[in-house]
């Protein structure tokens, strides 16, 4: 995303548990003085003091939020981190939410199948979370005929007492017991760490992906404007006349208009592919 700029760094001459608050590193300390911040994976350091002749950092673990983790012999450390891995972290998770949302229109289809008694006019839909729409609900009749129930409901919100997800299907009409096949949109799940995969664990199809890295860089080039109309602060002079201010955000203009052209083919791409198919 900044193009040519390389960040200092150094390495870890021996490993870390959560809570050692002394780094040794390899190579000489440099930039790695009181006051700067530098990161390991995805956590932030606060450096308290330094001291060269030992190239010992003495540390505050799990700076800006982030959390204190063991870190292996060799681990690199990246002095002042534009682009801090666990922001980015945030930002895709942040975006996979916003993708789900309503004006957006993405989702995943989640299928369950209900055992149903012939005789309850709400039913729960075990291990379900937050559900955004009904798409069909099916019967076993046969093993070769699964006709779709027309007149059903979903309610959400219920008493966990009664109903363990919260979320069950109102039958309006009478049907016979068996199973039931329930089709649904669901939000994409998060990311619980970076070694998350975003089909497999998130659920997010493997079209959608360039949509969410394109995300993710809007996210974390936005703040960067803000920075850079700071008035606390005078930094490099020659910003006002070759950089003005709005230059970030025309630089990724094309970025946004991108990304909500490809929201827009992948909503209709997944309405086309998984219709509701209930009848009147």
């Amino acid at each position: 995303m900044l193009a040519g700029v390389v960040e200092e760094r150094n390495k870890l001459a021996a490993s870390l548990t959560s809570n050692d608050t002394s780094v040794v590193v390899t190579y000489d300390i440099g930039g790695f003085r009181a006051g700067s911040v530098f990161e390991i994976g995805s956590e932030l350091f606060y450096v308290w003091d330094s001291n060269p002749a030992t190239k010992t950092i003495t540390v505050e673990r799990g700076h800006s939020g982030t959390t204190p983790s063991s870190h292996s012999s060799g681990a690199l450390l990246t002095l002042s981190p534009r682009f801090p891995r666990a922001q980015m972290l945030d930002s895709l998770n942040a975006d996979l939410d916003d993708l789900s949302s309503t004006t957006n229109g993405l989702f995943r289809v989640v299928s369950v199948d209900l055992s149903y008694n012939g005789s309850d006019r709400q039913v729960n839909i075990s291990s379900s979370g937050t559900i955004i729409q009904l798409l069909d609900v099916r019967l076993r009749y046969l093993s070769d005929d699964h006709p779709v129930i027309s007149r059903v409901r979903l309610q959400t919100g219920l008493p966990t007492g009664d109903f363990a997800s919260g979320n069950t299907l109102v039958l309006d009409e009478p049907i016979m017991a068996g199973t039931l096949r329930v089709r649904y949109k669901a939000p994409f799940t998060r990311a619980t760490n970076e070694s998350s995969d975003l089909t497999t664990n998130c659920f997010l199809p493997a079209t959608c992906e360039d949509i969410v890295e394109m995300g993710v860089v809007l996210r974390m080039m936005a703040g960067r404007e803000i920075k850079r109309n700071f008035i606390e602060s005078q930094g490099d002079t020659r910003r006002p006349d070759e950089v003005p201010a709005g230059s970030v955000t025309n630089s990724v203009a094309n970025i946004l208009r991108l990304r909500r052209e490809r929201i827009i083919a992948e909503a209709g791409r997944l309405k086309a592919l998984h219709p509701i198919k209930f009848r009147k």
